[in-house]
């Protein structure tokens, strides 16, 4: 018997169905497995061990600073609620006589494996292992790919980039949340990659604010030239405007060039969560869940790619997809265009471009079923996804761009014009693009007469807030932030964060009160600009999180040891400490005004020592679920009587006693 290990329990039940387990097991509790076939499938439900909280290693709950830094010697720890009978379940399975190898089928990346690992090490299992990397969950992937396992092994570079990860988010995290939480006084959130990403944030804010407009003025035809000459004020653009008006122009040049607009690249899960932010207004994290949600359903292929293309032997299933929408109602007289050409050119497959990928491109899978179950979200992302792999295999958009140059009154005025002559994928745009196509059929040397001159008042613009979409534009292009060229080519392309993690990023300082969303737009609350503002540069440094990006990587294909890096990320935060508690450092403690601002504090957390506040449904500790867990309900379950923050307040108090 073979036992297939699963990220969770959607594809678990898909796994199991396509490899013939249709059995259910079922453990101690409520938890199951399924066999059949010469199989158990098994799930594990995300991380169910974990390198633990700094009391597992003997640590104190409350914030200590004697006890700064913690380095612990890492060991691996039960993690999740209500995980214990899952993780009996399992490790009864992996200890099975007649179970002879095991199946590796978390999420193909880094932390699925991460994951598999955990649970394989900490039942301190010796049997062979195999992988199952599949990027569709269809059945005849699945079974394909089970057709040739590789051994598990080949991807101990996946295992030891995310354990060097694991462990130096540990590292930061612990020590530097602990650090300013004690020196503020409040349970801030500090990460390797949250901090930078909110030093970005703040700066583009701090430019909004800093920024002063200027006004100046050019003169515009009614043909839509406009003068290169610019006015300083109204009066002297006014003074120009009379002086040519009713005046003949002559043409200087009209120089036209036949010119194609390229078509979209395929979706990566950034450019998917940007285009459906644009479009929709969707967060990053609806994105990914809704592209989960569709993965899991066979509508889609793997949605945690930071690829844009398809490899050669991917061509046939392209065409089948195509072939299967143009069954579709909604699809039909747009793939009827194709007349059974598909541009498959080196935007679409790319067997160079794939390299140092561990997936392809989001695409839709061959499906024939109904839609009607899917949410509205759901919906709108397939939509995104399909129309994205027309518009890729599309015709292009082929037009003809005009540059005129006119004179007049010793004034130079340009213009541009651009005629469509094959829309091609441009029909099906998201992107509306404005442009020029006026009426206009001058030659050079030609002599007119402008109906109109009018003065054009030209304002400058701030930088705009970011949003989803934008701040994860800057996350994946992390290297036009930096200056070090070296560094700059090592990042190129690879960002900071992953795929998986941003959008998780960006939700955890919207939880932390560091930032805040005002309709689409992404900003720093006063909180978060203050803190950012009283950390050292080495703390909101977005070259060291870049340069330890590369790390990640040269682990990963390199093979290169994690420990030195460790060590670095060591003297890096006792540095901090050091510098923080340094009798030459006078920061002002910083007072959080962000969007808890109006947490109500009922009294002090008998198990942690932290402040306990009024929520919506219960009161809860600062520290948090995973770091304290203390919460008295409103509401409970089993009592009539609500809890008023007067209950509350005594309630603490007797806790005390107890605790």
């Amino acid at each position: 018997m073979k036992l297939i290990i699963s990220e969770k329990p959607s594809t678990a039940k898909i796994i199991a169905h396509a490899v013939g387990a249709r059995e259910k097991i079922y453990g101690e509790g409520k938890e199951f497995c399924y066999k059949g076939n010469g199989y158990y499938v098994a799930h594990a439900r995300g991380h169910l061990y974990g390198i633990g909280m700094p009391q597992d290693y003997g640590y104190s709950k409350s914030y200590k600073m004697d006890e700064l830094p913690m380095f612990p010697e890492f060991e691996l720890h039960p993690e999740g609620e209500n995980t214990e009978e899952l993780r009996k379940l399992i490790s009864s399975l992996i200890n099975l006589p007649d179970v002879d190898e095991l199946i590796c089928a978390t999420d193909a990346g880094r932390e699925g494996e991460l994951i598999f690992r955990h649970i394989y090490n900490a039942n301190n299992c010796t049997k062979p292992v195999k992988r199952l990397w599949c990027n569709s969950m269809t059945d005849e992937a699945i079974m394909k790919c089970m057709e040739n396992l590789p051994d598990d092994s080949e991807f101990d570079g996946e295992y030891h980039a995310a354990l060097a990860r694991e462990k130096s988010d540990w590292l930061i995290g612990m020590n530097l949340s602990r650090l300013y939480s004690i020196k503020d006084d409040y349970a801030h959130r500090i990460g390797r990659v949250k901090t930078p990403v909110l030093a970005i944030i703040v700066e583009r804010d701090n430019e909004i604010a800093a920024f002063t407009k200027s006004t100046t003025y050019r003169l515009e035809m009614d043909n839509g030239a406009v003068s290169e000459t610019v006015f300083q004020t109204r009066e002297e653009a006014e003074k120009a405007k009379v002086e040519s008006s009713g005046k003949v122009a002559n043409v200087q040049s009209a120089v036209s060039e036949n010119k194609i607009k390229n078509r979209p690249l395929l979706h990566s899960l950034t450019t998917l969560q940007q285009e459906a932010n644009r479009v929709y207004g969707f967060t990053a994290k609806q994105t990914l869940e809704a592209a989960q949600s569709l993965y899991e359903k066979k509508l889609i292929t793997y949605p945690r790619t930071d690829c844009n293309y398809v490899s050669e032997d991917m061509r046939e299933q392209v065409k089948r997809v195509v072939k299967m929408l143009g069954e579709r109602s909604e699809y039909v007289d747009r793939i009827k265009n194709f007349n059974e050409k598909l541009n498959f050119d080196r935007r679409v497959v790319n067997n160079e471009a794939m390299s140092g990928h561990d997936h392809h491109a989001i695409i839709p899978e061959v499906y024939d079923g109904t839609l009607d179950s899917l949410d509205d979200a759901e919906k709108k992302i397939y939509g995104l996804v399909v129309n994205r792999l027309l518009c890729a295999v599309d015709k292009e958009c082929e037009y003809v761009e005009t540059n005129y140059v006119f004179w007049c009154e010793d004034i130079i005025y340009t213009l541009k014009i651009e005629k469509i002559v094959e829309i091609g994928w441009m029909k099906y745009d998201t992107e509306k693009h404005s442009v020029n196509d006026a009426a206009v059929n001058l030659l050079e040397d030609d002599i007119f007469t402008p109906n109109s001159i009018s003065v054009k008042e030209c304002v400058t613009k701030p930088p705009k807030h970011y949003t989803d979409g934008t701040l994860l534009s800057v996350m994946n292009n992390i290297d036009n932030r930096i200056n070090d060229k070296e560094l700059k080519t090592a990042v190129s392309g690879k960002g900071i964060g992953t795929e998986a993690t941003r959008a998780d990023i960006i939700e955890q300082l919207v939880s932390a009160g560091y930032i805040e969303r005002k309709d689409k737009n992404i900003l720093a609350t006063e909180f978060g600009r203050d803190f950012i503002a009283s950390v050292p540069d080495n703390v909101k440094s977005v070259e060291r999180t870049a340069e330890w990006e590369q790390v990640f990587t040269n682990i990963k294909e390199n093979g290169i040891s994690a420990e030195l890096f460790l060590n670095d990320v060591k003297e890096f935060v006792k540095s901090v400490v050091e510098f923080e508690n340094s009798p030459q450092r006078h920061r002002q403690p910083v007072k959080h005004s962000g969007g808890n601002k109006s947490r109500v504090s009922v009294g002090v957390c008998p198990k942690c020592k932290k402040r306990v506040y009024e929520g919506k449904t219960n009161y809860y500790c600062e520290s948090g679920k995973e770091d304290c867990g203390f919460s008295i309900w409103k509401e409970p379950k089993f009592f009539n009587d609500k809890i008023t923050v007067e209950k509350a307040v005594r309630l603490i108090l007797r806790a005390k006693q107890f605790l």
